[in-house]
């Protein structure tokens, strides 16, 4: 399955832990990535474990952050705050982003302006860094064999494919993401470079894509969806396009059951209402909370979002 990895040891460099409270040390912790590409910077996962002085509990939360070049140091709250709070949490950096950013490249961008097939292999490397990520915090002894997770934005979208394959991540919060790329690529903001390729008859053969050819591929999306029964369908029923095998809406169902919270924002000038709503309904409409504000100022909502995964973790 596209999702799957050999398990074998790797060799873990930690900094010195820090201390961002008085109750919470920081430690940067990095290894080489399972999945190898051209670039250096990319090829090593990096992440920040924060690590309560007096922990509650032995279920490490993991953390991902969305797509961009600004959101980490405010996103980073969560995790302290969840640490602050006794949840160990682990924030993990996505490839091609901040730090893992190859020169010369915008953080995040490569997602955008790879084609097809590269796309495809970049959301797989996301998501393996994530599971070798839990298998590191498997072996730091003081942990079970149990996850929980929070993903914003783009961040939730990685969240929601890892959770679905990955039987290991119990619960989840997913904050302002949503599913069915036809929407997300059509009528967000944040995919306007990939429109733009999209507008040019050299980069739609490159692509495969335009308006119109999108819509008559995703015409019969949802039955493809409903022949996945198995996570092994997704090696035997062949998509019609390939953007199926990383869209979080055919990963959506297999959460059916889980225990998840959604937050959408009742203004995202990102993630459209319709993909928001599509997602929800394929995860089996699980708790969801519409916040009053757009996609970037949903932070300010943070203090809600996080009592009521405290809750729920």
């Amino acid at each position: 399955m596209l999702y799957d990895y050999e398990k074998r040891d790797f060799k873990i460099t930690k900094t010195e832990a820090v201390k961002v409270s008085k109750d919470v040390l920081r430690t940067r912790i990095e290894y080489e990535s399972f999945i190898q590409t051209p670039y250096s910077e990319t090829n090593k996962v990096i992440g920040y474990l924060f690590e309560p002085r007096q922990p509650k509990t032995n279920i490490p939360l993991i953390f991902l952050h969305g797509m961009g070049d600004k959101n980490l140091v405010p996103l980073s709250w969560f995790p302290h705050r969840f640490a602050k709070n006794g949840i160990p949490s682990f924030l993990m950096i996505v490839p091609y982003h901040f730090e893992r950013t190859p020169k010369g490249m915008k953080s995040g961008k490569k997602f955008l302006l790879d084609d097809m097939e590269n796309t495809v292999k970049d959301f797989r490397h996301a998501v393996i860094d994530l599971r070798t990520s839990m298998d590191f915090l498997e072996k730091e002894g003081s942990y079970g064999g149990e996850f929980n997770l929070m993903g914003v934005s783009f961040g939730g979208m990685i969240g929601i494919i890892a959770m679905a394959v990955d039987k290991r991540i119990k619960k989840a919060v997913f904050v302002v993401t949503g599913g069915n790329f036809v929407h997300i690529t059509w009528e967000s903001l944040a995919t306007r470079v990939l429109r733009k390729k999209y507008e040019t008859d050299v980069n739609s053969d490159l692509y495969g894509c335009t308006k119109e050819k999108c819509n008559e591929i995703h015409k019969d999306y949802f039955d493809y969806i409903k022949k996945l029964k198995t996570l092994d369908d997704l090696e035997k029923i062949k998509p019609v396009k390939e953007c199926f095998l990383f869209d979080p809406l055919t990963f959506g169902h297999y959460l059916r059951g889980r225990k998840v919270i959604m937050y959408n924002a009742l203004f995202d000038e990102v993630i459209p209402r319709q993909a928001a709503k599509e997602l929800w309904q394929e995860m089996g409409k699980p708790e969801r909370h519409w916040l009053f504000s757009g996609h970037a100022t949903s932070i300010f909502y943070r203090k809600r979002i996080l009592n009521r995964s405290l809750n729920l973790f």
